[in-house]
């Protein structure tokens, strides 16, 4: 997987490669959808792009980086379009916790969050086709990839506006992602899940995060105090993360080099 290397650089970080060819210890901290997988309407047609899955195995595989996932998605949905890795997983935007051994934690809502969810569903049923809605352990999502961007604003903007009126009375809240929002509980997240994990790493160790959604900026915004975040796409919004790649392509040239330049290191 090696030939062939790519000398693809880090749009913003100029000294990226030299910084994590001198590191004592690496963390890599990949989200899924848009960043390893092309955005599909169906989400269980996005499948990572070909070469990947090979390319994390040499990756962890050399010992010279941890390597650890999050996502969105549950992670029974992750480990059937991904595989398991044998690394550190979070799935459910930080609520649920995979560990190598496939031990799991699981942060499940109180009873009055799950009264809310409950009644979130039924509301999200209500203005969106039932496909396009999703329960998960600890939230609600509806999905509007697909969607014309009018009918996609319209749902979005009726269903925050009847989530957001009571989520805070039950520690819950309405956040928007790359196709879609969900109803969630509030204060657990990618930043969260992302913290829980470098706190079992010991020494120095340089962190990278790549993700390309408003969720990861959770993240984005923790792993600047460990090293870098990565954002991936090519929309110019604000973000907490310090550099760029374009889409998942760009990431599998990314994986390459960092094979590369950290498989002897």
């Amino acid at each position: 997987m090696t030939e062939g290397r790519t000398r693809i650089e880090v749009e913003g970080i100029p000294e990226f490669w030299d910084v994590v060819t001198a590191a004592e210890q690496r963390c890599l901290v990949l989200d899924y959808d848009g960043t390893l997988a092309p955005f599909r309407e169906d989400r269980m047609r996005a499948f990572p792009l070909e070469g990947i899955r090979e390319l994390l195995i040499e990756i962890r595989d050399t010992g010279k980086t941890h390597l650890a996932m999050m996502t969105g998605r549950p992670l029974d949905e992750l480990l059937a379009l991904l595989g398991d890795l044998d690394v550190p997983m979070s799935g459910s935007q930080g609520t649920e916790f995979r560990f190598p051994d496939g031990t799991t934690q699981t942060h499940l809502p109180d009873e009055v969050q799950e009264s809310r969810l409950v009644r979130g569903e039924k509301e999200a049923r209500a203005l969106a086709p039932d496909y396009r809605v999703e329960r998960k352990t600890a939230s609600v999502a509806v999905h509007t990839r697909g969607m014309s961007e009018l009918d996609a604003a319209r749902i979005q903007d009726a269903l925050c506006g009847v989530w957001s009126a009571d989520a805070e009375e039950h520690e819950l809240e309405c956040r928007r992602f790359c196709g879609g929002l969900e109803l969630r509980i509030k204060g657990i997240d990618k930043g969260t899940a992302l913290r829980t994990l470098l706190n079992t790493r010991e020494g120095k160790t340089l962190c990278v995060y790549v993700g390309d959604d408003d969720t990861d900026e959770d993240a984005f915004e923790v792993v600047r105090e460990h090293g870098f975040g990565i954002k991936v796409g090519s929309q110019e919004d604000p973000t907490a993360a310090t550099g760029k790649l374009t889409g998942p392509e760009a990431v599998r040239e990314f994986l390459i080099r960092w094979l590369a330049t950290t498989a002897g290191k």
